[in-house]
């Protein structure tokens, strides 16, 4: 990682440390909740442990607009969670669902004489 992203990586210094105690039995699942629906929205190319994972990171390492989510309600948080989930996996989705497979590309340049 080179210094340009280590300083850019978090938004404010409090970003810079990692809270676990946002994750309570109630915050657990509501990012186990966001974790199934990007899981299936993004099934091509993310595992529900993956994205339980990442929700439960993304929880410790913005802990302040984690609470500032719940205080709104659960609800919120859940938003707040799917939205980060789907921005961090939208793009590599987009681009996976362009690529052909090893078998189809392997069919059309047989059937191209190559």
């Amino acid at each position: 990682m080179n210094i340009i992203e280590i300083t850019n990586a978090y938004e404010t210094a409090e970003e810079a440390y990692t809270d676990w105690s946002i994750v309570t039995e109630e915050v657990d699942g509501i990012a186990q909740r966001a974790a199934r629906k990007a899981a299936e929205q993004f099934s091509s190319t993310l595992e529900y442990d993956d994205a339980y994972q990442e929700a439960l990171i993304l929880l410790a390492t913005r802990p302040s607009k984690a609470r500032a989510a719940l205080e709104t309600g659960p609800g919120a948080l859940n938003r707040w969670l799917g939205q980060r989930l789907r921005d961090k996996h939208l793009t590599e989705a987009k681009h996976r669902s362009k690529a052909k497979s090893w078998e189809v590309n392997q069919a059309q340049l047989e059937a191209q004489g190559y």
